[in-house]
């Protein structure tokens, strides 16, 4: 097992989605978003965020542990700024007084702090839906045929071909500076961690030099050709088109019963 096993760009290509049109799946992804951002309720948000990891655990396949690690962070920012929403950026009568710096919680800062937790895990994890079911590989072809400069494009598929290498490169020798007793104390971690850091930095530049001359002798002109054989916005079925329309019109009618709606 090597370290790509547990990567999300391993489950990415290896999951139930990762061959389903992606031109399907960015419309699925940008207009839920939108629709997410529009609601003035929590319920609507949860709601996508219910379906979107159905879809990403029951579909997709894609293990719980790894949707867990992915949503942790945005989790964690959406409780703290829970928090802050609910101490700071309220109006009107404290419900509840912590007793310090005449410092509590009123009811429209919680409402407004649950609603923003809301729209981090809705936003989020149809986000989490395109990345952990499409191969980056294939959101770089889109990417060309949506125009993007080739500059940014080459660009970005080379930073993201280097992280992996350089990450296996990284794991190679905090392993081998374990096994030589680094990393037992503070003062050794430290001077490990900077002596790791260097080496990653040679060997980034050494390898620039080494990827360089190895596209010049392959006919490199400045540009890096993709080999696209994706499937076009015109070869999703009608079927997928009306339960995509369908989805959106029920979110968008929840948005509407439900208008304002908050906890409290």
């Amino acid at each position: 097992m090597n370290i790509f096993t547990d990567t999300m760009d391993h489950y990415a290509i290896n999951n139930e989605l990762s061959k389903t049109n992606i031109y399907y799946k960015l419309l699925f992804t940008i207009i839920t978003i939108l629709v997410n951002l529009l609601s003035q309720s929590y319920i609507v948000p949860i709601i996508i965020f219910l379906f979107v990891s159905f879809l990403i655990l029951y579909k997709a396949k894609i293990p719980i542990k790894v949707y867990s690690i992915f949503m942790a962070t945005p989790i964690a920012f959406g409780l703290i700024s829970l928090v802050f929403m609910a101490l700071f950026f309220g109006e009107g009568t404290q419900i509840f007084k912590l007793g310090i710096f005449g410092w509590g919680v009123t009811a429209s800062g919680f409402n407004l702090g649950i609603l923003l937790l809301a729209r981090i895990l809705g936003g989020v994890s149809c986000i989490g839906f395109l990345v952990l079911t499409t191969p980056v590989n294939r959101l770089f072809i889109v990417a060309e045929n949506l125009r993007i400069p080739k500059i940014i494009i080459d660009i970005a598929l080379l930073m993201y071909r280097f992280i992996f290498m350089f990450l296996e490169s990284a794991l190679v020798m905090y392993n081998a500076q374990k096994t030589r007793l680094g990393y037992h104390n503070y003062k050794n971690s430290f001077y490990c961690l900077g002596i790791l850091a260097s080496m990653i930095f040679i060997r980034t530049w050494d390898q620039g030099d080494i990827s360089f001359n190895a596209l010049k002798s392959r006919g490199y002109d400045g540009e890096i050709n993709l080999l696209n054989d994706e499937k076009s916005i015109h070869d999703i079925s009608k079927i997928n088109i009306f339960l995509l329309i369908l989805f959106e019109a029920l979110l968008i009618i929840g948005i509407i019963i439900t208008g304002t709606t908050s906890i409290l």
